[in-house]
Parts: structure tokens; sequence; C-alpha cells
């Protein structure tokens, strides 16, 4: 049984032409509808924009931007970018805080 959870979720369109939709998907939400929750980014954007198909996905845990098509056409051409390796992923980690450096130890047996 899939509940709805309620995300105060502000659709985040960084460009849109006839073409593409590419959306700056937060942290914590799903990019398409999951087992528990029909509560997504792809089904947000499709209340705005009703010909947004998915092209690609994020995990749940990545903020990032997310890339649909706006119609069956476009979505046929993007996949197939997507399956020949035309479109470069850059992923980007941003650490809130450092790490202390590594220290190194050495122990002796005592034997020769």
């Amino acid at each position: 049984m899939k509940t709805e959870v309620t995300l105060d979720v502000v659709l985040d369109v960084v460009y849109v032409d006839s073409a593409i939709l590419v959306l700056n998907k937060p942290s914590g939400l799903l990019a398409v509808p999951g087992k528990t929750s029909d509560h997504c980014l792809s089904l947000l954007a499709q209340q705005q924009y009703p010909d947004a198909l998915i092209v690609h996905r994020l995990d749940m845990a990545t903020s990032g931007l997310m890339l649909m098509a706006r119609g069956a056409e476009a979505q046929r051409l993007l996949n197939a970018s997507f399956a020949e390796r035309r479109v470069h992923k850059r992923y980007v980690a941003m650490p809130a805080a450092t790490a202390a450096p590594a220290r190194a130890t050495t122990r002796t047996s005592g034997k020769a």
C-alpha cells in the first residue's frame, strides 16, 4: 500500500524549452514513484508540464539536476543519447565537515 508523503517542495526549474526540462532535485525526494510513495519529482513536474517524461533518475538521497524530455520524440532521442554514452554526467561530493588527517603507526615486534 502506497502512502502519500507530504513535503513542501517547490519545483525548481533550471531550464525549459519545447524539448527538455531541467530540474534541480532536492535530496530526500524520489525521482520517480516508489514502492511506498507516489510523491516524487517526476509527478510534481507533470502537474506543471504534462508532457514531461523521465529520461534518467537520481537516488532519493542525491540532490542535483534532472533532465526530463518534453514529449515522446524528445524522450526517445535523449534515451538514445544516454544509452550511447553521449551524455556526460558528473557527480560531486560536498562534505559537511573535513576529516582529520590520517596518522600512520608502525609496530615492531622486537624480532630481527
